[in-house]
């Protein structure tokens, strides 16, 4: 049985949604507006690519609740309910930073919260079997099957690794994973923390993507990996003055938004053309 996201789930997805799209909008074009909009300061070009990685969500919302199947849903469910729960973490292990009776602060935990919580019901309740019946007749009702040969496959799990491990680091050692970044007002332990989330995010991504069967189900995936690309890209670009690398490392973490990119089109090649 091909399963539907319930109604409910999908007005409060879209609603967040329109909520991340003016956030990170705002972020990318007016870094200067992060203090309005976010508990603790960035530097300009730490605060844009903070906009550029928040609007990844958006294809990925939009898609899923567009199609309205929950194998289309899956995979960026799980990358968004991975920043959801990473987003929380850096923020608990930092609480101190928190005024918790602020409005930034209540929308950081609670609206971060609740978020997580209907990522994480949709998954149980998917998997589970327990999600309505889709309609036949809908968009992309039909199975796309899919077929990544070896090398793609491998290096979509090699990359996975690499950000899974780069984002342990930098949950892990704050700010002393300075040496990866490549802003040159340098980032303090928390905002470290936080780049851990869609860092991570991806990384899991990547590895399902590795094991889909179906292009459906790695549509929405590889359009946001093109939108972070696209706005990581821009990020760097606006605040190329900022963009100071310090080691090879910084290097190969700033070449991501190119990687994924790449990823990200080679992905939506593999469409069959039926």
């Amino acid at each position: 049985m091909d399963m539907a996201l319930p109604i409910w789930v999908r007005v409060i997805v879209l609603g967040s949604i329109l909520m991340k799209m003016v956030f990170g909008v705002t972020l990318l074009v007016d870094p200067s507006q992060i203090a309005e909009l976010w508990p603790w300061p960035l530097p300009p070009l730490t605060a844009r690519l903070l906009g550029g990685s928040t609007l990844v969500s958006v294809p990925l919302a939009v898609l899923s609740v567009g199609v309205n199947r929950f194998g289309v849903a899956m995979i960026p469910f799980v990358m968004m309910a991975t920043y959801r729960v990473l987003q929380l973490v850096a923020g608990v292990t930092h609480i101190e930073k928190f005024d918790l009776t602020s409005p930034l602060a209540i929308n950081y935990f609670g609206g971060g919260g609740m978020m997580l919580a209907i990522f994480a019901y949709v998954l149980w309740a998917g998997h589970t079997k327990r999600l309505p019946e889709a309609k036949p007749g809908a968009p992309l009702a039909d199975p796309a099957p899919l077929s990544v040969g070896a090398p793609l496959l491998w290096g979509l799990r090699g990359f996975a690794a690499l950000y899974v491990v780069v984002g342990v680091v930098f949950l892990l050692l704050g700010a002393k994973a300075a040496p990866l970044w490549f802003d040159v007002d340098g980032m303090t332990p928390l905002t470290a923390r936080l780049f851990a989330s869609p860092l991570m995010g991806v990384g899991l991504g990547l590895f399902l993507v590795s094991r889909a069967k179906d292009w459906r189900a790695v549509m929405a995936p590889a359009a946001g990996l093109i939108t972070i690309g696209i706005m990581g890209t821009l990020a760097l670009f606006l605040e190329f003055d900022k963009f100071a690398p310090s080691s090879p490392f910084a290097w190969a973490i700033a070449a991501t938004p190119l990687v994924l990119l790449f990823i990200g089109s080679v992905l939506l090649e593999l469409r069959p053309r039926h």
